[in-house]
């Protein structure tokens, strides 16, 4: 299954990386987890006026109304969909052909059982790409071409974190010198002060010596084992961080379907195609993960042109293939995805978690 999402992507940068004439709804993003009928970015092909194809990215509801909409009362959004029943189901089988889109995303949330209680597991789902060449970075010429402000002002905010981060790691180095200075000139101190008093004691000199030998082999191995406690402390706290950075600049692309209620695209709408997990790395976790698009079948899914019957093999061997790329780590702290003002805590995600982990 796929029932939480995070986002925290700029929207200009997906528009530059794939070539994307249109944003619409962007005023309703929020960055952040996402949850169901939340608002997320997606990414489709329109044919305008039956000639020219462009893509377009629409922040639209997650959740699509049932083919039944309006024939029962209560407002059902499905936020998932079957990829083994999407040409069973009217709800998905006339969108398969034509209303195929692409979610981009940080990664998304999974819940595992634990043995022996009630209480789930979360855990956070995202892409080992940071050594892709397809990671979502802007180039200088990319920056140029967008005259946003907000955008620019993006730009500088990475470029101080960049410099916060080289300026820490930078630190952390002159710290270690620090420490292996400091030992040594201890050692160097201890060892004179040994010697100063071999010279003013010159009875029992032999017991003073294995004394001095005894006494300067236990101060040596406390320095150095202080030392290797300092340098261990410091790797962890600088893995921690390249971690957190690596999670940040991972992106997967989820396949979905979509729905467009008028010609404004106003009112849009989408869901998240799912498939089994088995043969996966993820299958230990949940039985369900989301069909996962790579940069090649990206192209293939979102052109209209294409018969879901022609291409949809193609996209299930990429897919096993992208899965195996995918970490997991248990997640510790829900702040760390909830990318909100102050005055959103107040609608924590916290309190929807809780929830989620008594169902």
């Amino acid at each position: 299954m796929c029932v939480r999402m995070h986002f925290n992507i700029d929207l200009n940068v997906l528009k530059s990386k794939y070539k994307c004439n249109k944003i619409f709804n962007d005023d309703k993003l929020k960055r952040g987890m996402i949850n169901k009928k939340n608002y997320v970015p997606i990414i489709f092909e329109s044919v305008e006026n039956s000639t020219s194809k462009e893509k377009i990215i629409n922040v639209c509801l997650w959740g699509i109304s049932p083919f039944t909409y309006g024939k029962i009362e209560k407002d059902f959004a499905l936020i998932n969909a079957r990829l083994e029943t999407l040409h069973i189901k009217k709800s998905f089988s006339v969108l398969i052909n034509k209303n195929r889109c692409a979610v981009v995303v940080n990664g998304y949330f999974e819940w595992m059982g634990n043995e022996g209680s009630s209480k789930k597991i979360p855990y956070y789902i995202y892409n080992d790409n940071t050594n892709n060449k397809n990671e979502l970075k802007i180039e200088k010429e990319e920056w140029n071409n967008v005259e946003s402000d907000k955008f620019k002002s993006d730009n500088e905010d990475n470029d101080r974190k960049i410099k916060k981060d080289e300026d820490k790691k930078q630190g952390n180095v002159q710290v270690k010198e620090e420490i292996e200075d400091k030992v040594k000139e201890e050692i160097e101190d201890k060892e004179k002060e040994i010697n100063e008093e071999q010279e003013d004691q010159l009875v029992d000199e032999n017991s003073h010596k294995r004394k001095k030998v005894i006494k300067e082999e236990t101060f040596t191995k406390k320095i150095k084992k202080e030392l290797s406690d300092e340098v261990d402390n410091l790797n962890n706290i600088e893995n921690n961080e390249n971690e957190k950075k690596q999670e940040k600049c991972s992106y997967i692309i989820l396949a979905g379907l979509y729905t467009v209620s008028n010609d404004q695209k106003k009112e849009c709408r989408n869901t998240i195609i799912t498939t089994s997990s088995e043969n996966t790395n993820l299958q230990d976790i949940h039985e369900r993960c989301p069909l996962l698009l790579s940069e090649n079948t990206l192209s293939l899914w979102l052109d209209v042109e294409k018969k879901y019957t022609d291409i949809i093999d193609k996209v299930k061997e990429e897919h096993i293939i992208m899965s195996s790329q995918l970490k997991f780590r248990e997640v510790q702290n829900w702040n760390d995805f909830a990318n909100y003002t102050k005055e959103d805590k107040k609608d924590s995600i916290l309190k929807y978690v809780k929830k989620n982990e008594n169902n």
